[in-house]
């Protein structure tokens, strides 16, 4: 028997895709007694204006106004505040919404945005569906967002322990929550060979200590006055640069890599950052919460060097507070200086694979597909176990 799993999303930057894609791949391996066909929703398709344009607003606000979207991020961030602006959004959603559940008919709903969890069960009352389970999987660490705590959801996957801790005191029942980990793609879990054959593969030098940089899949932000203050700090490091789909900075870099006294490989989108993270020894980011749970499952310590205001900042304390890597917000020169530091403390690196192995819940997004599977085969949520 085929099952359909209706994955929820909205495109505010690239990182809920790149979980739901996860959690369909892992889907997609299970063969019994079901199998699954899954569709992946961007829910701004089925609102009127302006939610249509929630991911170019969110876009635009974060490359030209970042200070705005956090202080807005922390207006909403109370219990009555977020309520409030459901409500006001409800008209803009809820009947397109409602019309999408009874044309798709799920067996279940997965919502990976936190400002569709409340608009999903209300769509689901309104569709007279209420036999049809929604499972919420929380994508940001630390200190999330009220709206991504929704008690009536009827399982919460969190990818942390600070997580789960945050969503028993917003009144989320234990019975619900189910710690499983932040959903990378399998392939992370499924990379073979050892180091020195990835770096064979990737054309990577053997005995260099190797540090990659990384902005996202937009490839913006502060990535380029970063790669060229290590490129030019003659640091003992070759530098892997990915650039994403920003082609402009993948052609610049390319341009000016001949110039720079550090040797430095610039990729633009790739489909092997499995393969890399394995084979290199430094990962120099931004605070994505996908990328920070794909370096702790490949044990690669982390240089945070940006975040997106309000949204990200949980996950920058959850670096620290955990001893993931170490956080160099204040300039390129701070990010060349934790760089530095990391290079000549091998045994603090070994910490930081340590805790991250510590952190990190393996096979996240195949542990997963298994909850939705066991949700869609017995039409119960089980318990979550005891953490």
């Amino acid at each position: 028997m085929t099952k359909r799993a209706l994955l929820l999303i909205s495109d505010t930057g690239g990182g809920h895709r790149s979980a739901a894609n996860a959690i369909a791949a892992a889907l997609d391996e299970i063969s019994t007694p079901n199998t699954f066909e899954h569709r992946i929703e961007d829910v701004a398709a089925h609102c009127a204006f302006p939610l249509t344009q929630l991911g170019l607003g969110y876009s635009m606000a974060l490359r030209y106004a970042p200070p705005v979207y956090g202080a807005l991020y922390y207006a909403t961030n109370g219990r009555r505040r977020y309520r409030a602006l459901v409500r006001f959004c409800e008209p803009l959603y809820r009947e397109r919404l409602r019309d999408l559940f009874i044309g798709y008919q799920p067996d279940v709903i997965v919502s990976i945005h936190p400002l569709l969890n409340h608009a999903a069960l209300r769509a689901r009352d309104d569709a007279g569906m209420h036999q049809v389970p929604i499972v919420t999987v929380i994508t940001d660490l630390g200190k999330v967002h009220e709206s991504w705590l929704v008690a009536d959801a009827d399982a919460v996957v969190v990818p942390a322990r600070e997580v789960y801790a945050r969503a028993l005191s917003r009144g989320v029942p234990s019975a619900h929550l189910h710690l499983l980990g932040h959903p990378i793609s399998p392939k992370f879990d499924d990379v073979t060979g050892s180091k020195a054959d990835l770096r064979d593969a990737l054309m990577l030098p053997q005995v260099a200590f190797v540090v990659m940089l990384m902005a996202g899949g937009e490839g913006g932000g502060k990535l380029l006055s970063t790669a060229l203050a290590l490129a030019r700090a003659r640091l003992p490091v070759e530098l892997v640069v990915v650039c994403g789909r920003n082609e402009p900075l993948e052609q610049k870099l390319r341009e000016l890599a001949g110039t720079l006294p550090t040797p430095m490989h610039v990729l633009g989108f790739t489909n092997k950052i499995p393969e890399y993270f394995r084979a290199v020894d430094l990962l120099v980011t931004k605070a994505g919460p996908g990328t920070l749970a794909e370096a702790n499952a490949a044990q690669l310590p982390v240089v945070v060097y940006d975040y997106v205001p309000g949204q990200e900042r949980g996950n920058v304390n959850f670096v620290r507070d955990n001893g993931l890597g170490l956080i160099a917000l204040r300039s390129a020169a701070s990010v060349v200086s934790a760089v530095r530091t990391l290079i000549r403390a091998p045994e603090r690196l070994a910490t930081i694979r340590h805790n991250q192995e510590i952190v990190a819940p393996r096979h996240s997004s195949r542990r997963i597909a298994a909850l939705i599977a066991q949700i869609t085969q017995t039409s119960k949520v089980p318990t979550a176990a005891a953490v």
